[in-house]
């Protein structure tokens, strides 16, 4: 399956810093003289870089989630204060529509003050003056009972006026009270909805900032889903080279149809491999031989196993390969293990991949203890490196 098509489509939104070249290597082309082992190790690097690049995709994900889920915590955050904001402007308006519904009862009882001052002022003027017939032998008489009766009617003016006096001082101090309320209320309300406003602001910074976050952890997925496509393209180029070499040095295709299978092979010692597959200079007669097999390191007694499954088809001396075994195997291939120091397997013995065949040795043509290994294709020597992982 390709990177494209596994690939999750991101959620809209710098918290792990990831460098790229730490994980990333270059990879570079195969060359026309690279050997075998040389391209399928650089196929392995492709595949742990293409590993590497899905954990770090995986990373990412996760992050990505985590992301979403603030994101939408602080979106609920904002909504909710955004609705506080609404409520205070709506306490806001009602508040003023309190104080100017107060102030206009006011104004309208100032004015029912005003004219009833009026009028009485008038009566009591006429009644002091004498316009009234009724009252005219009263007021100017030096009777003592006039003068009361006159006294009574300058004090039920003055009282009247004092009555309505005391109903306009408490009614404008009513209207004090309405205003300095209605101020208060008004002040409140805006020193909320500034708070609000403010903290609303600083949210939508934080949003901002989030969506930032997310937006560069979707490049960076980007980024990690560019890099897993290379790898799978390189894994792909150097198995292509592989098969192509392959084909070159066993004479056919491996991978088609019918043709014996070159894998599932495993190396049959620990040891490193030093003495490659074809010509080199003997190391006894010191000239120049085709090598039909590979040398892998060792001491005296470490154990040799068979590299696949199969038959024993000899076990025993085999002249310059000392103790030797030949495995046969499916498909016309069967594998030889020279100069052992024991054979611990007789002819005719079916042996699973793993088996203990013997152990290393130097017998036979040999300058120290070691592993000659060899891979025949229907008898003809193949590059041993072409079976092995």
């Amino acid at each position: 399956m390709s990177a494209v098509s596994r690939r999750p489509r991101l959620r809209h939104g710098p918290l792990l810093c990831l460098a790229l070249s730490a994980c990333i290597g270059l990879v570079v082309p195969a060359g026309a003289d690279e050997t075998i082992s040389d391209i399928r190790k650089k196929r392995e690097e492709a595949r742990e870089a293409q590993t590497a690049a899905l954990e770090q995709i995986d990373l990412l994900e996760e992050e990505d989630v985590r992301i979403a889920e603030i994101l939408a915590e602080v979106q609920a955050i904002i909504d909710a204060q955004w609705f506080d904001v609404q409520s205070a402007r709506q306490a806001l308006l009602d508040a003023e529509t309190e104080v100017q519904a107060r102030e206009d009862m006011v104004e309208q009882s100032e004015l029912n003050i005003v004219a009833t001052l009026d009028e009485m002022r008038v009566r009591a003027i006429e009644a002091y003056v004498g316009t009234s017939n009724e009252l005219d032998t009263w007021l100017p008489s030096g009777d003592p009972n006039r003068t009361a009766v006159r006294q009574a009617l300058l004090d039920f003016t003055a009282g009247s006026e004092r009555d309505i006096l005391d109903d306009l001082r408490r009614l404008r101090a009513e209207r004090e009270e309405h205003v300095i309320a209605g101020a208060d209320a008004r002040k409140e309300a805006d020193a909320l909805r500034q708070d609000i406003e403010t903290e609303l602001a600083t949210f939508e910074e934080h949003q901002a900032v989030q969506v930032e976050i997310q937006n560069e952890l979707n490049a960076r997925i980007d980024t990690w889903y560019g890099e897993l496509e290379q790898r799978e393209a390189d894994d792909a180029d150097f198995t292509a080279i592989i098969r192509a070499k392959q084909q070159e040095a066993l004479g056919f295709d491996p991978g088609a149809p019918g043709a014996p299978s070159v894998e599932g092979f495993v190396k049959p010692t620990n040891g490193r491999v030093g003495s490659a597959f074809g010509p080199r200079l003997h190391p006894i007669f010191g000239t120049v031989r085709q090598h039909a097999g590979v040398d892998i390191s060792g001491s005296t007694g470490d154990a040799i196993w068979t590299s696949k499954e199969g038959e024993v088809i000899f076990a025993g001396w085999k002249g310059g390969y000392g103790n030797a075994v030949i495995v046969a195997h499916v498909d016309g291939i069967a594998t030889l293990y020279a100069h052992m120091s024991e054979i611990f397997v007789s002819s005719g013995d079916n042996v699973d991949q793993g088996d203990v065949l013997g152990a290393v040795g130097s017998t036979g043509w040999s300058t120290g203890p070691h592993l000659h290994f060899e891979t025949r294709v229907n008898g003809v020597p193949r590059d041993p490196m072409i079976f092995l992982p």
